[in-house]
């Protein structure tokens, strides 16, 4: 079985054995905190990976970081669970499918918004109400600020882009105008 579906069922039945949204959230909360430790401490993923340092020793040092980010004892058991099968390697993607499907769950959409500047507040609640009209769901928006977009925006929702970047805009113009500067040379 492929890690991607492997971290999809893990996800899945977690996030199943969590009764109701405050806890779902807590516990999604806890697992990207974990993951996103492991993903970027060397040593501590190292240690967590390490076969020949004792599978007790690994087990506190998961508990202590648990602890650390008040993890529920749902979260914690998986984690343990992982260390004991060796498939701790597969924590960022369970994160990942946990975020998503704590999304679904909850009917909430989470959206990726590039601009080339940083948005102001009233910006981004426009911005929200008018993607939570669009897709009948709460937005949780992320924003990101990229220059060479060089104005307006993108939107990642979903896994689709929408593009309504100036760059690209003037993009399509250059190409519209090179089309017809080609058709009429060719006369």
């Amino acid at each position: 079985m492929n890690g991607s579906l492997l971290a999809h069922r893990y996800a899945h039945a977690l996030g199943k054995a969590i009764d109701g949204a405050p806890a779902l959230e807590k516990a999604s909360g806890a697992l990207n905190a974990i993951a996103a430790l492991y993903e970027s401490d060397e040593t501590f993923r190292h240690f967590l990976l390490n076969p020949s340092i004792d599978a007790q020793m690994r087990l506190r040092v998961a508990d202590h970081a648990l602890t650390g980010f008040d993890a529920p004892d749902t979260v914690a058991r998986l984690v343990r669970l992982l260390l004991e099968r060796n498939r701790i390697a597969l924590l960022p993607d369970i994160a990942r499918h946990m975020e998503a499907h704590t999304a679904e769950w909850l009917r909430r959409a989470v959206v990726t918004v590039v601009t080339a500047a940083p948005l102001t507040e009233e910006s981004g609640r426009r911005i929200v109400a008018s993607l939570e009209r669009f897709s009948g769901k709460t937005v949780l928006m992320k924003t990101k600020v990229d220059p060479d977009i060089i104005g307006g925006l993108v939107v990642y929702m979903w896994g689709i882009s929408f593009d309504f970047s100036l760059r690209t805009r003037l993009e399509r113009l250059k190409e519209k105008l090179l089309t017809k500067v080609d058709l009429t040379d060719e006369s």
